[in-house]
């Protein structure tokens, strides 16, 4: 079966058992409720981290955040940027400090970034 055939089946087998449908769902997201909340969280917190500044090459890019596996996920999909390659330049004991060694490196030394890269504060 090929995967619009079976697009096509599965769209027509939903209409048929709309309710069907439904009332399973219903009940799975209320028996799995605390479950897949306890889930979600423990993925997030996961992916937290200290602050770090990174660098993007293909676009001569620095940026901040503490959560680099979702900022990288934001560029690639939002952005569509390049993110291969990308290099932590710093970690910082919190986001006051990162985003003085993000200042510097847009300002002093012309990376881009969100601000630009132009000289001065």
């Amino acid at each position: 079966m090929k995967k619009r055939d079976k697009s096509e089946y599965n769209k027509r087998y939903y209409e048929a058992n709309k309710e069907k449908a439904a009332n399973y769902y219903k009940v799975y997201n209320k028996v799995n409720k605390e479950r897949m909340s306890l889930q979600r969280k423990g993925y997030i917190a996961s992916k937290k981290h200290e602050p770090v500044v990174y660098y993007l090459p293909e676009h001569h890019y620095v940026g901040v955040t503490d959560c680099l596996y979702t900022r990288l996920k934001n560029h690639r999909n939002n952005s569509k940027r390049i993110v291969k390659g990308y290099e932590i330049i710093y970690t910082a004991k919190d986001m006051t400090e990162a985003r003085a060694v993000e200042r510097y490196m847009h300002y002093e030394m012309g990376y881009n970034g969100k601000k630009g890269g132009t000289k001065g504060y």
